[in-house]
């Protein structure tokens, strides 16, 4: 039985701003999460995917949060925290090609907001 990626937690705001942003680690999973196909992944590797990158993009939402104002930012942040609602994420049920779109969507998500926590911070990939 794979596990569901809508239970995964949800760091507070408080909590996301006191970890550290590791921003090759959040590209690198991108780039990997991009380079995966349906027709060669696994379930698990779709889920197990498609959960760290909700870790990472919870950090950057918490990050990002309150920093830039600007409209364009503030409606990323909506889209974002829509799309992480548990109601929305994949169960064991979902089918895998939805599981498999989910997992491309939060793909864009995490490196769209990365790219603002960049730009914000001045913060380069090494």
């Amino acid at each position: 039985m794979v596990a569901s990626v809508a239970d995964e937690r949800v760091n507070t705001g408080a909590e996301a701003r006191s970890l550290p942003i590791d921003v090759e680690t959040i590209a690198e999973t991108v780039d990997m999460a991009w380079g995966m196909t349906l027709s060669t992944s696994t379930r698990k590797e779709i889920y197990d995917r498609t959960a760290e990158l909700i870790g990472h993009l919870n950090l950057l939402v918490g990050r990002c949060r309150g920093e830039d104002e600007s409209r364009e930012s503030l409606r990323l942040l909506c889209a974002v925290e829509r799309h992480l609602v548990a109601a929305n994420r994949p169960t064991a049920r979902t089918q895998a090609h939805d599981a498999y779109n989910y997992l491309r969507d939060t793909a864009i998500f995490t490196s769209t907001l990365l790219g603002t926590y960049q730009k914000v911070h001045g913060v380069k990939e090494e």
